[in-house]
């Protein structure tokens, strides 16, 4: 299969099919919505790792310093990717800022999920009520691949 990304004379030519850009129009919804949820909503914990996860008071001080900077700039990721959706060329500012919105996206994908380091996410039983996630899940890493891929000219 062809990639979807790939470099092209400094810029990033992008080969999605519209299934896939209508795709991920929804799923940047769906991180919008869940971008505004607390830090501590089980959902997005992969988000916000913690810095000191031994000194509590530490921690709500680092939160208190970072959370909102990380929010907005995840939010201007989605707002870019958004922008850039239908576009058949990217800057490497714009890619940059796919990789930022689609690593966001599988991070809460995999928090739903559970998903473990050792986990096949390619293997699983599609009669699972989790079976869409999975399969999104997988999608959002050969994506993310693929965008790294770009960056470093492969």
């Amino acid at each position: 299969m062809a990639r979807r990304i790939v470099a092209r004379r400094g810029r990033f030519k992008v080969r999605l099919p519209s299934e896939e850009r209508a795709l991920l129009r929804d799923l940047l919804q769906e991180l919008r919505a869940m971008l505004e949820l607390p830090a501590d909503d089980p959902r997005v914990r992969r988000l916000h790792v913690a810095a000191y996860a031994e000194d509590p008071e530490r921690e709500a001080e680092y939160r208190g310093l970072t959370q909102d900077e990380l929010r907005e700039t995840r939010l201007a990721a989605v707002d870019d990717v958004e922008a850039t959706l239908e576009a058949k060329q990217l800057t490497l500012d714009q890619l940059t800022a796919w990789m930022h919105a689609v690593n966001a996206l599988r991070l809460v994908l995999g928090t739903i999920l559970d998903v473990r380091e050792d986990d096949d996410v390619f293997r699983f039983d599609p009669e699972d009520p989790d079976a869409r996630n999975r399969a999104l899940y997988g999608y959002l890493g050969v994506l993310l691949e693929e965008i790294v891929a770009a960056q470093l000219g492969e």
